[in-house]
Formats: C-alpha cells, sequence, structure tokens
C-alpha cells in the first residue's frame, strides 16, 4: 500500500511526514524512520482531526526518539551504540520507555508502558542482558500465538519451539519439524513476522526450495513475493544498539 506524503504537516526535527490507511490495523501508531521521517499508520474509519490529535499528541515521544536515534548514530560512528531508552516492538506496534534500576537480583519488569530493568550491579553490559532475556520472553510468547494461528489456518504443524539470536537468519527449520527463530524478528512488522513463520512451516513439508515450496507459500500468502522482498531488507528496521543483545 501506497504512503501519501503529507505537505502540510510539519514537525520539528522531521524530514517529512507519509499517511499510510491501513485495513489490517486496530489504532493509530506512529514509526520514526531511519531518515528522520514519520511514519502514520491509520486504521480505516478514523478521522483525520482524530489522527492529527494522535500525532501531536506524541510530540514529546518523537523527540525523545530523535535524540535517541542522534545517539545511536554518535554510537556507531565512535562503535559504542548506546543503550536505548525507548523500545519500538513493530511486531506488537507497542512502544515502551525504559527505566533502570539497582535491585538485589537481574530481572526486568512491564509495568504499563514502562519496562524497569534491575540490575545487582549496574552496568550497561548487565542492562543488554537483562533486555535481551526479556526479548526472548516475549519472543517466545508473541511467536507461539502467531505460530498457533498460521498453523490452524494452513493445517502446518511443527514440534519443538526455540527462540534464539541468529547474526544472518530470522529462523530455520530441521527435518524433525523443530523451529528456531530469531526474537530480534520483534522490531519488525507483523506481515513480515508471519511470512518468516510460515516459511519455516512450509519447511515441515518442503526442506528445500523446490517449485512445490514455492507453491504452498503462494497458496498460503498471495503476497509472498512482496513480503519476501521487503524481508530481504529488513535487517534496516534493526535499532543499531541491537548488535550489543
Amino acid at each position: 500500500m501506497a504512503d501519501l506524503l503529507l505537505e502540510g504537516v510539519s514537525l520539528a526535527g522531521i524530514s517529512r511526514c507519509h499517511l499510510r490507511r491501513s485495513l489490517r490495523a486496530k489504532r493509530i501508531r506512529i514509526e520514526l524512520r531511519p531518515d528522520r521521517s514519520l511514519l502514520i499508520v491509520v486504521p480505516s474509519g478514523i478521522r483525520e482531526d482524530q489522527w492529527l490529535a494522535f500525532v501531536l499528541s506524541k510530540r514529546q515521544w518523537i523527540e525523545r526518539n530523535l535524540q535517541k536515534s542522534a545517539l545511536q548514530l554518535s554510537g556507531r560512528q565512535t562503535g559504542t551504540p548506546a543503550f536505548p531508552s525507548t523500545i519500538d516492538l513493530l511486531c506488537r506496534q507497542q512502544q515502551y520507555n525504559i527505566n533502570q534500576h539497582t535491585g538485589t537480583q537481574n530481572r526486568a519488569m512491564l509495568v504499563a508502558e514502562t519496562l524497569n530493568l534491575f540490575c545487582k550491579n549496574p552496568s550497561e553490559k548487565q542492562l543488554f542482558q537483562n533486555l535481551r532475556c526479556w526479548l526472548m520472553t516475549q519472543a517466545r510468547e508473541e511467536f507461539s500465538a502467531r505460530l498457533g494461528g498460521i498453523s490452524k489456518a494452513t493445517g502446518l504443524e511443527w514440534n519443538r519451539l526455540s527462540i534464539r539470536g541468529q547474526k544472518t537468519r530470522w529462523g530455520s527449520c530441521s527435518v524433525q519439524g523443530n523451529l528456531s527463530l530469531n526474537f530480534k524478528m520483534l522490531f519488525l512488522p507483523s506481515d513480515l513476522v508471519d511470512h518468516v513463520l510460515l516459511h519455516e512451516l512450509v519447511h515441515t513439508l518442503e526442506m528445500n526450495h523446490s517449485h512445490r515450496f514455492w507453491a504452498l507459500m503462494k497458496k498460503f500468502d498471495p503476497k509472498f513475493n512482496q513480503h519476501r522482498a521487503e524481508l530481504r531488507k529488513a535487517g534496516q528496521l534493526l535499532p543499531g544498539w541491537t548488535v550489543n543483545l
């Protein structure tokens, strides 16, 4: 679906604004892109004054993330990506603030829209470890639920699921039907996540990329060519600090 360039909407620090109306979206959401442009995703039936009011109410979030983006860019230039102050899970369309605490044990606790990270001996390394553990738990819950839905719709079944942090793969499937999925897919849009999950489930029938494999992909995902092309560039959606996870 093409985005509409909004010439009349301007926010400090934003290079340009794009509007995307979505039949699948359940609520208004905004996404700050690497080029400092803002994508506004609007469900059907939402009036212009409603989504404009929503965007304006998110000024502080936009300013924080613009600052974070600048810090991450500085970090990439110096080789030391900064620990994030916010985290955006596109797969869930959820945005969280991150608070750091000293505690009696290393753990993470989500309260409303704030992720609280507790460290016995606070350090950036330990904060990243706590964040990784929390993300892996969230990924298992999210991907298990999505696999269940896709399995019910397609009749494809799997054996066991493991969550990892692969460097070069989003997922894999063994000959026993065991799936291994990358927790960093939480940072991808939900349609690309479902595309990867379907890909691995189809491998439970076809272990190679044969004509039959691609025929099954097209059968279950009519937009698989589009999703496949988008997935090739999906690594660009990962925040720079994820290299530390």
